[in-house]
């Protein structure tokens, strides 16, 4: 009998327990007009030299790659935009502007496509303009030369393959397109860093073509260089690294190779060797995508190698990096890496090298470009697709 009347009274009782908590709830003062969160967008401080820009491109699911921003001393995210698929992004020369060209799906992952160029305001990552380009470009990696500024900002180079090689010119001012450039047999965009109108590409025999553009981005006349390279026997990663007006590339059995770009005419030094009496017994050879990184207020070179090389090996992950005085052609110190496929460097007294690195879980990690000691990693629980594309700014 006791067991049922403590059920009877436990009923009226949750009822009133509830009945005074909607009470309580409907009666409650609401938060002030002036109380209510809205959302913002906040800036980013200026840089110090040493922000990232990673391209995230799953290759299992290449239509919805990302653009990760991060704070290079404390590797924390501090932002992300979207890079479609195969998406080139690039700085502007003061530093204001990401110039990011990507290819969008009307159904996410296939119909009716546009390519477009964005403009974002690198503060805020807000894009501020966008124009519509032909869908010719190409369906790579988004390599630097991929996406170019001129000199003095006037024009835009964009790389196409279909696979026909061109290049498309755009006027940044008026944010519009003025012509597509052919460059058969040619790749790469490496841009005079004095003349607006000008800019080069690498070629499959071994020469560079020099190319101007009237003010109204028209081709107005092209040269083509002697032979800079054996593309046969030793071809060139496309992927150079600047030194000022030259470019400095690595060539797959690691010969360095600058060359001039501001003249009429592409010029070349007599490359030389990094691996010269170092590395024979062991076949070290360079590996990976961007294998180099130069920090040119030092001098120093920084390459990712890797033993046993052989033909097709040069993209394989490497085994170490190797620090060079460029000028010197002199090895200075050998690192072991963790598979590092894209190298970047901070261009200052004391730099700060940064390496896409690790296999089954892809990390960006942070080096002491003086000493070669690994001071720091991303978080593994940030899960990158794949190893990222790295810029530094």
């Amino acid at each position: 009998m006791g067991r049922r009347s403590n059920h009877r009274g436990y009923l009226p009782r949750a009822i009133s327990l509830l009945a005074l908590g909607i009470l309580t709830a409907v009666l409650a003062p609401g938060p002030r007009a002036d109380e209510i969160e809205t959302p913002v967008i906040k800036t980013l401080a200026p840089s110090n030299g040493h922000r990232l820009y990673a391209e995230d491109f799953p290759l299992d699911h290449g239509v919805d790659a990302k653009v990760h921003i991060i704070d290079g001393d404390s590797l924390k995210l501090l932002g992300n935009l979207s890079n479609g698929e195969f998406g080139f992004f690039n700085f502007s020369g003061d530093g204001k502007t990401l110039y990011v060209a990507s290819r969008f799906y009307a159904r996410g992952d296939h119909g009716a496509h546009v390519d477009v160029l964005e403009f974002y305001d690198m503060a805020s990552l807000r894009p501020t303009a966008e124009m519509i380009l032909p869908s010719k470009r190409a369906p790579v990696l988004g390599y630097p030369s991929m996406l170019v500024e001129s000199a003095g900002a006037k024009f835009l180079f964009v790389q196409n393959a279909t696979p026909a090689t061109s290049v498309t010119v755009v006027d940044l001012a008026a944010k519009k397109v003025l012509s597509e450039i052919p460059t058969a047999g040619c790749f790469g965009i490496y841009a005079s860093t004095q003349i607006a109108g000008r800019f080069s590409t690498l070629c499959g025999d071994g020469s560079a073509v020099t190319i101007n553009v009237d003010a109204a981005g028209r081709e107005s006349g092209r040269k083509r260089s002697a032979k800079l390279f054996d593309a046969e026997a030793d071809a060139l990663y496309t992927n150079g690294v600047s030194d000022g007006a030259k470019t400095l590339f690595v060539s797959f059995l690691g010969n360095i190779h600058r060359i001039d770009f501001s003249g009429e005419v592409a010029q070349a030094e007599h490359p030389w060797s990094l691996t010269e009496g170092v590395a024979a017994a062991g076949g070290w050879r360079p590996g990976g995508y961007q294998v180099a990184a130069y920090d040119a207020v030092n001098g120093m070179l920084y390459v990712a190698m890797h033993p046993n090389g052989e033909e097709g090996s040069h993209k394989a992950a490497a085994a170490e990096i190797w620090k060079l005085d460029a000028a010197k052609h002199t090895l200075l110190a050998r690192m072991p890496s963790a598979g590092a496929i894209f190298l970047v460097v901070t261009q200052e007294a004391h730099p700060l090298l940064y390496a896409s690195e690790g296999d089954d879980v892809p990390v960006i990690a942070k080096y002491d470009g003086d000493t070669l000691k690994k001071l720091d990693v991303t978080p593994p629980h940030w899960q990158f697709s794949g190893n990222p594309w790295i810029l530094v700014h």
